[in-house]
Parts: structure tokens; sequence; C-alpha cells
């Protein structure tokens, strides 16, 4: 079955108060990309530095706190989150070497990763990857309009020379995060023996 969820009001949550934090949001995506950037050689650290990223949105909308020491929070839980950055990019890696869709239907399903393990510190990598793939059961079409609808802010992005990114990637990810929360408050991915990600389920 198809859940259609409520995008317009995890975009106006995502506008709430965002005028407090976007200039340091807007830093923190700049610091982001250029670790990113400047480690895309060592594969190992794409995981950590993603979680660190999520912590900081998660810190921004729940404190209001701008502080830059998220971004290296997942350094803290090293093994987990490399695990599950590596895992992540290789099944969707996977997915889009065999098949285009398949790797669009990878990346929708295990988009909530990070949010998971920012949200539970107990939980492994692969159980993170697991939860997601279970929380985005009948979501994940959903998820793709809710993404759709963004779709003006990165053409500006893209005509701004992605500078616009900066102050685009942490509001999208803001209403990712309350978008995530919903499927939370909706009890998916509540289950003892979560599936594991395929390409034949969608």
């Amino acid at each position: 079955l198809l859940a259609i969820m409520n995008h317009s009001h995890f975009i106006a949550l995502a506008k709430q108060h965002f005028s407090k934090v976007w200039l340091m949001s807007s830093v923190a995506t700049l610091l982001y990309s250029l670790l990113i950037s400047a480690t895309q050689s060592f594969l190992i650290f794409t995981g950590p530095f993603t979680y660190g990223y999520a912590d900081y949105i998660r810190q921004t909308i729940e404190r209001e706190n701008t502080d830059l020491n998220p971004l290296i929070s997942g350094f803290n839980r090293f093994v987990e989150t490399m695990v599950a950055g590596l895992l992540y990019l290789l099944i969707i890696c996977i997915g889009f070497y065999l098949l285009i869709v398949p790797g669009i239907i990878a990346a929708l399903g295990l988009s909530m990763t990070f949010f998971i393990m920012v949200d539970d510190p107990n939980i492994s990598g692969v159980d993170a990857l697991r939860k997601s793939w279970q929380m985005m059961k009948g979501y994940k079409a959903d998820y793709f309009l809710f993404c759709c609808r963004f779709i003006g802010w990165f053409l500006i992005c893209v005509l701004t020379f992605g500078l616009a990114s900066f102050v685009v990637t942490p509001y999208f990810n803001r209403a990712k995060w309350h978008y995530y929360r919903a499927l939370v408050s909706n009890g998916c991915g509540e289950t003892n023996t979560p599936e594991p990600p395929t390409f034949i389920k969608n």
C-alpha cells in the first residue's frame, strides 16, 4: 500500500526557527562538504562524517544548537558509523550497477539510516540499515515525492554553481528529519526481526 505523508507540514516545520540557525547551518554544510571531499579516497570516513552532519541537523532543530562539534560526533561511534557508511555505499552502488531503478529503491529504503543512528545511540550500523529498510516499507514512493518537492531548490543550486546548496541542504535535511520523526511516531520500523534490504521488495 502507498502511504501518504503531509509533506507541506514537514516543510513548514523545517522553516520554523531556520532564520536563527541558517548562517551557521550553511557553515556546517560547507565544512561537511569539504571534509567529505578531502577524504573521498578514504571511504571509511564517509559514515562518521555523514552521522555527524545528521547529528548537527538534529541539534539545530531540537536545541537550536549551532555548535560545530556534532560534525565530528560520528568518531565517537567510529566502527558503527563506518560500517553503516560502507554498506550504504556498497548496496546503492550495486543497485545502480545492476539497473538504475534498483539503485534508487535502495537509496530510498536506506535513506533514514543515519537519523536512526543519531536517534538511537545503542544501535549498530547494520541494524540501522535494516531498520531504515523496514521503516520505509510502503513509504519509498511517498518519500520520493517528498524529495521532488525540492526540485526547484535543487535547480537553484545548479544555477548558482552550488552556492545555494549550503542553505538548501540544511533546509532539506530539516524537513527530512521531521519526515523521519513522523515515521517513528507512526510506529514504522518497529519489529524484532527486520528484513534485510533486497532489490526485489518495495
